[in-house]
């Protein structure tokens, strides 16, 4: 019962406080100890340390780091846009330097269950705010924050049940995101690369263009050791669909002769595969328009249509946007230029925040700041996605603007790019679909994790939800995610 819960402050309850703001090291490396900064923590369990953009060496790690943050410590940001937030630090071994601190409980108090605590209470931590220039928060004013717990058992089986569907989620994260390189990866080994062009010219003895000659050198080192791996038999028992991703498995023949064996020198791109035409991008796809119904009309908003802003777009692994924080009615349609996408349609952001690209999952609209981008007669859904996301950094480049970044329907003309035809498309799609319809399964999965999670953050922290109870919902959603 809540009445037997007992109010302590922070400061009573904490063991240690990690603490090495100030302790900037000199230098930074690619590669070596992850520094979990700010951005990194977002209240979603662990930190993606795929995300990671600044390193230390082991010799800075031993002798300039005052405190080490361990498995299970929680992470809270203090200073800066995202003050307040809270996170769980990771398995691997990482540092925290500026702006974040880490807390550690003593005996008989749960790190799981404060770092749930915390989240469900963020609004009082934003409320220690000092800062007049940028937000920031005192480490005595955390500590002084006043919280009822329940004894250390009751601590424990609240955090097992609450990080059950956190992990899940980030289990379902982490599949999407070795799904989604899966497929970026062999896009780019197809349509970027041309492996199975170079692979053809090799077995035929054709001439491979001096520009080539070091992607031949790998492709021939690959051929080698899928040899060897195989036993010197070509239809070994890897799933076909996978044959290609990484550069190590022969492609089935019926695909590889979709590829020609030889390139041809065009003066705009360079050495392309032979029969490929050169032209503009927006020969490849339609480009339709968005729009925002009149806000100041009530009967056009809140209805059960998502409308989609760049607010709405997923993390590149996620691929797609299941809903919006926006909706719209059919009245608020009619009465605007915005238009319902089908599914597949890939949305890229055109203004501002220029390049953010999101497949629609369910019928919805968006705003005037994004296109709607389907495929040319023949053209595939998952190649059009692609297409834009490895274009990308050429749209931004020849974006413009005086205030905002924006691409035109001219900006898409103004790129070219070497084309294979329909079929070869097509046939990308049949083999990297059923990676998008995981990547789809697994987002849905995340969205009803999330909601349960935080349905029952609350309830638990409360004492309003008794556990048994929580535990069987749990489960049930679980189960279904399997």
């Amino acid at each position: 019962m809540v009445s037997e819960w007992n109010e302590y402050s922070l400061g009573e309850i904490i063991e240690l406080i990690i603490d090495n703001r100030g302790r900037n090291p000199k230098s930074y490396s690619d590669s070596g100890i992850p520094v979990i900064d700010n951005y990194l923590i977002a209240s979603e369990g662990e930190p993606n340390l795929c995300n990671v953009k600044r390193y230390i060496d082991d010799e800075t790690y031993k002798s300039f780091i005052r405190k080490y943050n361990r498995a299970g410590d929680v992470l809270l940001t203090l200073v800066g846009n995202g003050f307040g937030k809270v996170a769980v630090s990771p398995t691997e071994k990482c540092i925290i330097i500026q702006n974040t601190i880490g807390l550690r409980c003593k005996k008989n108090f749960d790190n799981s269950y404060l770092y749930f605590l915390l989240k469900n209470n963020r609004e009082s931590l934003i409320n220690l705010n000092r800062g007049a220039a940028q937000p920031s928060i005192k480490v005595g004013d955390v500590l002084g924050l006043r919280f009822k717990f329940p004894n250390y058992e009751q601590q424990k089986r609240i955090g097992e049940i609450l990080l059950k569907l956190d992990n899940k989620i980030q289990l379902n994260r982490q599949t999407n995101q070795t799904l989604e390189n899966m497929a970026q990866a062999l896009f780019k080994s197809w349509f970027v690369d041309f492996d199975p062009v170079i692979d053809n010219a090799l077995a035929a003895g054709n001439d491979i263009p001096d520009a080539l000659q070091k992607r031949a050198e790998q492709r021939r080192a690959l051929q080698t050791l899928r040899h060897s791996r195989e036993g010197g038999n070509p239809e070994s028992s890897v799933d076909p669909r996978l044959r290609g991703d990484d550069g190590v498995y022969q492609l089935p023949e019926a695909i590889r002769q979709l590829f020609p064996a030889s390139f041809v020198f065009d003066a705009e791109m360079g050495w392309i595969p032979e029969g490929w035409e050169v032209g503009s991008l927006d020969r490849l796809i339609k480009l339709t328009g968005g729009g925002t119904p009149k806000t100041s009309i009530d009967e056009y908003w809140s209805g059960d249509i998502p409308w989609f802003s760049v607010v709405d777009a997923p993390n590149d692994s996620d691929v797609f946007v299941i809903d919006t924080e926006k909706h719209v009615t059919q009245l608020g349609i009619d009465n605007s230029s915005t238009k319902l996408l089908r599914v597949g349609t890939t949305i890229i952001s055109a203004r501002g925040t220029v390049g953010k690209c999101a497949m629609v999952a369910n019928p919805m609209t968006m705003n005037q700041s994004c296109y709607a981008v389907n495929g040319s007669e023949g053209v595939s859904d998952e190649f059009v996605y692609y297409l834009l996301r490895y274009q990308v950094s050429d749209l931004q480049q020849r974006s413009h603007g005086s205030v905002f970044s924006t691409i035109t329907r001219d900006t898409f003309k103004s790129i070219s790019m070497p084309f294979s035809g329909g079929e070869l498309t097509q046939c990308f799609s049949e083999v990297v679909k059923p990676f998008f319809n995981k990547i789809l399964a697994n987002s849905k999965n995340e969205l009803e994790l999330a909601k349960l999670r935080d349905t029952l953050l609350p309830k638990l922290i409360s004492g309003e939800l008794r556990i048994p109870e929580a535990q069987q919902q749990t489960e049930a959603v679980l189960t279904r995610g399997h």
